[in-house]
């Protein structure tokens, strides 16, 4: 069965709960709660200066990149990001997403094991 959700009803989560997490902003747009079988689309928000830990797991990401500007570092890269862009991240890759404008705002796509329930980046 089709599933819409409006905005109204997303539940917008502070990451304040994971070492070097700043200003992060996540919502939950679809996942286990509509029935989605195979993956959790997430919307991140980061403030001014706000950045994602540095880290890694085991399942790939796509991220499209909505409003604002920011960065994507690795271990040895590092590019800018703005509206349009789109972002591929393999499993295990080390990364870090960080605001370089207020309002820095991304979809975020996992597998649903990459979705867990709690606030894990």
């Amino acid at each position: 069965m089709i599933s819409v959700r409006k905005p109204e009803n997303f539940e917008k989560q502070e990451i304040d709960d994971l070492e070097d997490a700043e200003c992060v902003e996540k919502e939950v747009l679809l996942g286990d709660p509509e029935g989605v079988k195979t993956f959790a689309m997430r919307r991140f928000t980061l403030g001014a200066e706000g950045h994602t830990p540095f880290h890694g797991h085991d399942w790939e990401h796509e991220v499209y990149v909505l409003a604002g500007k920011g960065k994507i570092r690795t271990d040895n890269r590092e590019e800018v990001l703005s509206a349009g862009d789109a972002v591929y991240v393999p499993a295990n890759e080390e990364h870090q997403f960080v605001s370089e404008s207020e309002g820095f705002t991304f979809l975020c796509l996992v597998p649903r094991r990459g979705e867990p329930t709690t606030s894990e980046v």
